[in-house]
């Protein structure tokens, strides 16, 4: 199975001024936001990264499509390494890979109708021509499951679910290889949740598509992912298949994450003790050092991925003697 995306050593970073990050000013210093990350996207398969709020796990998803410059690392499509710094480039990664945000309100232009909307990524690729767009843009409308009277209607005049299913087509209107789905469903009641995943699920087999899939819910990514990465601070700690991390996480923080989910089994690492340590926690080390319950002199260093085998990867020194 050949890869869609690979991300290699993936750094992103903010500007520091006064304690506030920013994004386009001149500052004195800088932050990574996301710090050598990296990891593949298979055909076909739906590759899932979990985290607490403000991890990183957005601003990756803003890299993959070309809303962020990467500070260093990679980013290929197809093969083909993007230059950030070459227009052709930027638009060959967003012809291939297509966006769905977290919030539908904000991401749909209230001023237009949900035509124009779509039409957007039409016009932005290129690639129809012009007297194929009413055709295109009534094919994509079934796919995603609206009406065709919504068509005419604002974003205003349409339920969350409704908006959301908007994105979603304007995403797909042109064929990807890839959709970016960052927390598609958060805002969205569970029932309205649910009917957005199964539509998801059906487009993915039936366009032969891959996703990037970011939630916080760990239940939402049991259900819609292949393969899982734990984000924590910029840095990623543990991936592998989504079954393994679930039932089998490896790194402390990620048996912390999922003892928090209603249903799972609390899960220990091996001799894990319950109380929090200082010992050994430094701000060059390991990232999650600092609460780590199993912290100790070695984690000073900042650890590498290690193999665990069957595809599963962490991200602790805890695993040194494995390999």
């Amino acid at each position: 199975m050949s890869n869609i995306v690979e991300v290699n050593n993936l750094t992103v970073s903010f500007i520091v001024r006064g304690g506030n990050l920013l994004l386009f000013e001149r500052g004195s210093g800088m932050m990574d936001v996301v710090n050598d990350v990296s990891f593949n996207v298979r055909e076909g398969e739906t590759f899932g990264l979990a985290g607490e709020t403000g991890s990183g796990k957005s601003v990756i998803a803003w890299a993959l499509v070309g809303l962020m410059k990467p500070r260093s690392g990679s980013i290929k499509v197809l093969g083909k390494e993007i230059d950030f710094r070459k227009k052709a480039d930027v638009t060959y990664l967003r012809r291939n890979v297509g966006i769905v945000f977290q919030d539908p309100v904000g991401s749909l232009n209230p001023r237009l109708r949900v035509k124009e909307i779509i039409k957007e990524g039409l016009v932005a690729a290129k690639t129809f021509d012009r007297r194929e767009y009413d055709k295109r843009i009534e094919e994509v409308v079934d796919l995603v499951g609206l009406r065709k009277s919504s068509l005419e209607a604002y974003p205003r005049e349409l339920s969350g679910g409704e908006k959301q299913r908007v994105s979603l087509a304007r995403a797909i209107v042109v064929p990807r290889k890839m959709v970016v789905l960052d927390e598609p469903t958060s805002s969205l009641d569970v029932s309205v949740q649910a009917q957005v995943l199964n539509t998801l699920k059906e487009l993915k087999s039936k366009l032969n598509l891959s996703y990037f899939f970011i939630t916080h819910d760990i239940n939402v990514m049991k259900y819609m992912s292949d393969s899982l990465g734990i984000l924590y601070y910029g840095k990623l700690l543990e991936a592998g298949r989504t079954y393994d991390v679930v039932t089998n996480p490896k790194h402390p923080f990620t048996a912390r994450l999922m003892s928090n989910v209603p249903g799972l089994k609390r899960t220990k690492i091996q001799g894990q003790e319950e109380r929090l340590s200082e010992q050994g926690s430094s701000a060059t080390g390991c990232v999650y050092s600092k609460v780590c319950p199993r912290v100790f002199e070695k984690c000073s260093n900042p650890p590498p991925m290690f193999n665990l085998g069957s595809d599963h990867h962490a991200a602790c020194f805890l695993h040194e003697r494995a390999n």
